[in-house]
């Protein structure tokens, strides 16, 4: 069932959980929808998508863990879906996707036993301050984490390591300004050993302080494909052992400095870095 663009409808069915052969539920872009809280669901539901809908408040009764089929879940663009307390959600998910819902202000507990997990995506929820106890789900594949403006834990604290399933990470995160510590301690000898060796793709955001990548790059992340540098405005020392072999692309943007250090032929970097096929330095 998908339910998109209705500008008048106002509820949703409250015999819902009845539609006992219902797998999908997409809704898109229903401004008058307005729900106090999520009827319950159909148990035989296997993906859930809520896109661009601003008048849905909560879904803490809907019994999304007793879904025991649902793969996916994406919750896009709701301003006034409120969670203080994540619902669990059941060991069979695949895909959970967050973005732009302020007001959420926690990940689901217990979200290391979500061991089927393999996509997390939580994009401009502010109110997410730190992740749950117990680490990150283990058999990821693909991280997103950007917007977090209130995120207090560094990468230290995040078992990333753990992880060695993980082939992609993107992470964008201000943690509280100039006066705060960096997410990422890229001037640390041992930095790169905070992520698992298991990584294809890496995109590193908003080092607004660094100055430096530390030497190890090459050595640890030796599967790494496609690597990532952006707004890191005082950056200006790359690894000195370079990058692994099996580089395929390198972007850096918004990185004045790197971005006159790495140019082609004149920059004192470029001998590092030209063997890399694809290379792209913007501003």
């Amino acid at each position: 069932m998908t339910i998109n663009d209705c500008q008048i409808m106002g509820s949703l069915p409250q015999c819902l959980h009845m539609l006992s052969h219902l797998t999908r539920l997409h809704i898109y872009n229903c401004p008058a929808l307005e729900i106090e809280d999520f009827p319950p669901l159909p148990v035989t539901l296997s993906s859930l998508v809520l896109n661009h809908c601003s008048k849905i408040k909560s879904i803490a009764n809907c019994n999304i863990a007793n879904c025991n089929n649902l793969i996916e879940l994406e919750i896009w663009e709701c301003p006034i879906l409120e969670i203080e307390d994540f619902p669990p959600l059941p060991i069979t998910l695949q895909r959970l996707k967050l973005w732009d819902c302020p007001m959420i202000k926690s990940l689901p507990n217990k979200w290391h036993h979500l061991t089927s997990l393999q996509e997390l995506l939580i994009l401009v929820c502010q109110n997410i301050k730190c992740s749950p106890k117990g680490g990150l789900p283990p058999k990821l594949r693909k991280l997103v984490i950007s917007g977090l403006e209130d995120l207090k834990q560094p990468v230290r604290e995040w078992g990333l390591h753990l992880l060695t399933s993980l082939e992609s990470l993107i992470i964008e995160v201000n943690m509280g300004g100039e006066g705060e510590k960096e997410w990422f301690p890229s001037e640390d000898e041992d930095a790169w050993s905070l992520f698992p060796f298991s990584l294809t793709y890496l995109s590193i955001y908003d080092l607004r302080k660094a100055k430096r990548l530390s030497s190890g790059l090459r050595n640890h992340l030796s599967s790494l494909k496609y690597l990532t540098i952006a707004k890191c405005p005082k950056l200006r020392y790359l690894p000195e052992d370079g990058f692994p072999p099996s580089l395929q692309q390198l972007r850096i943007y918004r990185c004045k400095i790197l971005k006159e250090r790495c140019a082609k032929l004149t920059g004192n970097y470029w001998p590092l870095i030209e063997e890399i096929p694809n290379i792209e330095i913007d501003d």
